[in-house]
């Protein structure tokens, strides 16, 4: 696999730059005369456009609950999986599965995850978002039981980088959770849970036998200090070729800041899902009232070929951020 190198940048939203190879992407993602990035806007989402093609978009309706990111290339490929999925979709299963998205398994022992369970709600959110693709949002998650008061709040801020001169972009997810009330509250243990992704259904396959299946890629496993859990991985990432014959990849990265770290991943390879689970521990995280968990993971969507040592660097450029 064609190795490239990822630099350090110094824009404030964007902690890994692009490959140096001009000619990636370059039928992709267009120069400057062809590249027209626009945006659209609603008081439920936030959509990024390029030439009229979705490169990403963030819903936040409270009336479908868990908001919910959906990932593409510039030309509007989507490595995602489409949420809500049309009815013939290649892999219908797990309907709760929202392409980019954060949800607790369980809290105080009530199920948070699957698509019945309702209570997780945007309560408020603010969107920066600037000419050159790159945005913020910052939203107030509030996880109940219907018409019951918050068991707990997370105050989350999503930065999102311009795409660069082959199409990649990089997310910085960050979350502060806080008990709902003057009680702790309990997120419970469970081996999967938390920041999720589930990619597009034409992404799963048996290499070799299919020479354009994706794979994953993970990094070395490292000991966590002072945790009772196994050693986990840094990082880990998902890579092959998109329908158009676009090679690409996405990565994502535990934070060393985060308690737990580094973590257990959950990965599903029959339906391509990727999980970087806070709960995959040998007990319950318990957050007293006054307290306050926080929690940050990066996301490199990489238009182009990756390799281990490649993404080895990304995730060193996004550790060194505080």
């Amino acid at each position: 696999m064609r190795r490239i190198t990822l630099a350090l940048a110094v824009a404030s939203l964007c902690w890994a730059a692009a490959p140096t190879n001009a000619e990636t992407n370059a039928a992709l993602a267009g120069d400057a005369e062809t590249r027209k990035l626009t945006w659209q806007k609603s008081d439920t989402s936030v959509t990024l456009l390029n030439n009229g093609h979705v490169v990403w978009q963030h819903v936040h309706d409270r009336k479908t609950g868990k908001p919910t990111m959906s990932i593409h290339l510039l030309d509007g490929t989507e490595l995602t999986r489409p949420w809500p999925f049309p009815a013939d979709y290649p892999r219908n299963d797990h309907v709760w599965h929202k392409g980019l998205w954060w949800s607790w398994k369980a809290i105080n022992g009530i199920n948070f995850w699957e698509e019945h369970q309702e209570g997780t709600d945007p309560t408020a959110v603010a969107t920066k978002l600037s000419d050159d693709g790159s945005a913020r949002i910052e939203m107030t998650v509030s996880y109940h039981l219907p018409d019951a008061p918050p068991l707990a709040t997370e105050k989350r801020i999503i930065e999102v980088s311009a795409p660069d001169r082959a199409g990649s972009y990089t997310i910085t997810w960050q979350a502060e959770f806080a008990p709902g009330g003057d009680k702790p509250v309990v997120f419970n243990r469970n081996g999967y849970g938390g920041l999720a992704i589930r990619f597009a259904a034409d992404f799963a396959g048996e290499p070799p036998k299919e020479p354009n299946a994706w794979t994953f890629i993970k990094s070395a496993e490292q000991a966590a200090d002072g945790a009772k859990k196994p050693a986990g991985n840094r990082w880990m990432a998902y890579a092959g070729k998109a329908p158009n014959g676009q090679a690409a990849c996405i990565a994502m990265f535990d934070h060393p800041d985060n308690p737990r770290y580094p973590t257990q991943w959950a990965v599903r390879t029959q339906y391509p899902y990727l999980n970087p689970p806070f709960t995959a521990s040998k007990e319950d995280y318990t957050l007293q009232p006054g307290r306050k968990l926080k929690l940050r993971y990066g996301i490199l969507i990489h238009a182009g070929p990756a390799d281990a040592e490649a993404l080895e660097k990304a995730w060193k450029s996004f550790a060194a951020k505080q």
